[in-house]
């Protein structure tokens, strides 16, 4: 039932717009694009290492669908599938409807830990489904994976017995990681760390030994490591980029709704700073005050609380949020603290995970979570005083949300390619190409335009050279700024080409002339039925 809530509440959010797989223009803007072009790539791409490897996007050069942020792991299960499947086909509608019902799952069996009342585990659950953090990450699907942070939580939180349950425990984590480092770097980034707690909290209660501890913690470190060479993440220019002090999280992060909450007023914070959205939301801060208040009257039936079992994740989830706050500590946008001495020595891990301020979503969890255990445990000789509590904190956690913002709730527009001619390419031509190239975040970029060549060099079997991948090498950048093309036109490329760089083609005895609108050229020496077509609307 809280999988069922989890699920509700996406649909809520506008996820009925997108779960229907075939429908893919509300992907084709801003960072979705490049999600989805990475698959669709992907799709028409031969096996090769590392498995998600698209050498026909951004070609020459190629990239990968872990590169496109376009959820590697879900690519390659679903690539030896691709001839059946629809050829404008989607997973992230999907994949999002599932991280909600998966939030809603293990929110329950957290909440099983302290109670083994059904209605308290469902709305337990719910109340982590509508946590604010993951309802803002709709612009990264592959970010939305919040399901495996409360997982852990929830291995770190249960009884583990003995050495049969500690096993089964790392093994899960293992699994957990393995999903994480398939998934998105920022989230193994977070596994890790809890994963290596697990296994000290389970050495400490002296259920495993500490060599099989370490063991444990080793294997998790290789075991990501490997999954990210498996699936392409360290291909590209490096893995650095500039922003840390700035994608940040404030002191002030977990009370401050940045516009989301119709019940709360919003905080100052710094313009880049969303990436450190931490808010609880308002029924959850309702919830996370009456366990703080009722503790001071009822501390007595907090005996026999395993305290110690907690240790090993409160630390690092605290070091994770420290480190959220990266060198630049603000108060509601206004810095009160320089740790730049700090970090200096950790320059390439800071410029590797910039956007620290994502480090603040284990704590939180942690606190949404310790509001409910807490509360049930205080109440555990009434329990209709926890159901009631969390009834009221569920309805106010929905009616805080400002729902209507969601950005699935406004479908995007998708201009397709629409003249004949372009089907001319399929078996004439190998590739096609912008010149200069689009790339995001290195140069020019028209997302209208490179969607729309991209997904028609997708739909004709064509390489593409231009889109979006979150490293690039260093000679595409050179390219963006060069005359012609390396080694001149190419005779089986067909090229969309600026304005200003048409003369240039034109000296080199291109053939040119419109489709669409749109400057187009090819090798002089072509006569094809596409070449031919250029000559409706020459340029000369």
């Amino acid at each position: 039932m809280a999988a069922l809530a989890g699920l509700g509440w996406f649909l809520w959010l506008g996820g009925g717009n997108v779960l229907p797989p075939t429908r893919i223009d509300w992907m084709m803007r801003e960072d979705w694009a490049g999600h989805i072009f990475g698959w669709l790539f992907y799709r028409n791409a031969p096996w090769g290492l590392p498995l998600s490897s698209s050498p026909n996007q951004l070609y020459p050069y190629g990239t990968s669908v872990a590169l496109t942020d376009g959820n590697p792991l879900v690519a390659v299960l679903l690539k030896p599938f691709s001839a059946l499947l629809p050829a404008d086909f989607q997973y992230t509608g999907a994949w999002l409807g599932l991280c909600f019902v998966l939030m809603g799952y293990f929110g329950a069996r957290l909440v099983a830990v302290v109670s083994p009342r059904p209605v308290h585990q469902v709305l337990g659950g719910a109340l982590l489904a509508l946590a604010p953090p993951m309802a803002a990450r709709f612009g990264h699907p592959t970010l939305c994976a919040h399901w495996l942070l409360v997982a852990m939580l929830w291995l770190h939180l249960r009884d583990t017995p003995d050495a049969h349950a500690a096993r089964k425990a790392l093994a899960l984590a293992a699994l957990f990681n393995a999903v994480g480092a398939g998934t998105h770097p920022y989230l193994v980034a977070m596994l890790a760390p809890l994963a290596v707690a697990l296994a000290v909290r389970l050495a400490l209660g002296r259920v495993l030994g500490w060599g099989a501890a370490v063991a444990a913690a080793v294997g998790f470190l290789v075991l990501d490591v490997g999954v990210f060479a498996l699936f392409g993440y360290f291909g590209g220019s490096g893995l650095g980029a500039e922003g840390f002090g700035d994608f940040s999280a404030d002191l002030a992060t977990l009370f401050n709704p940045m516009g989301w909450s119709k019940l709360l007023p919003s905080l100052n914070a710094a313009p880049r700073q969303g990436e450190g959205f931490g808010y609880l939301g308002a029924g959850a801060l309702l919830l996370l005050a009456l366990s703080l208040l009722a503790t001071v009257f009822r501390f007595s039936a907090l005996r026999g609380v395993p305290w110690r079992r907690g240790v090993p994740v409160a630390v690092t989830v605290l070091l994770m949020a420290v480190y959220a706050l990266s060198w630049r500590v603000t108060w509601t946008g206004r810095q009160v603290a320089d740790l730049g001495a700090l970090y200096a020595p950790l320059s390439r891990l800071t410029s590797a995970f910039r956007s620290s301020g994502r480090f603040v979503w284990p704590l939180s969890y942690l606190l949404v979570a310790c509001a409910v255990l807490l509360w049930l445990r205080l109440w555990r000789a009434r329990p209709w005083v926890g159901t009631a509590a969390l009834v009221l904190a569920v309805a106010v956690q929905a009616y805080d949300w400002r729902a209507e913002r969601s950005p699935l709730h406004r479908p995007g527009s998708f201009r397709r390619l629409q003249a004949p001619e372009w089907a001319e390419l399929r078996g004439a031509y190998q590739h096609l190409a912008l010149f200069p190239p689009h790339v995001q975040w290195v140069c020019r970029y028209e997302e209208p335009l490179v969607n729309a060549l991209g997904y028609t060099a997708y739909r004709l079997g064509l390489t593409f050279n231009s889109g979006y991948a979150s490293r690039t090498p260093p000679e595409l950048a050179r390219e963006c700024q060069a005359r012609l093309p390396p080694g001149g036109v190419d005779a089986d490329t067909a090229y969309v080409v600026a304005p200003e760089a048409l003369g240039a083609f034109l000296q080199q005895g291109a053939r040119c002339g419109v489709l669409e609108g749109l400057p187009v050229c090819v090798a002089g020496q072509r006569t094809d039925a596409f070449a031919r077509a250029l000559e409706r609307q020459p340029l000369r």
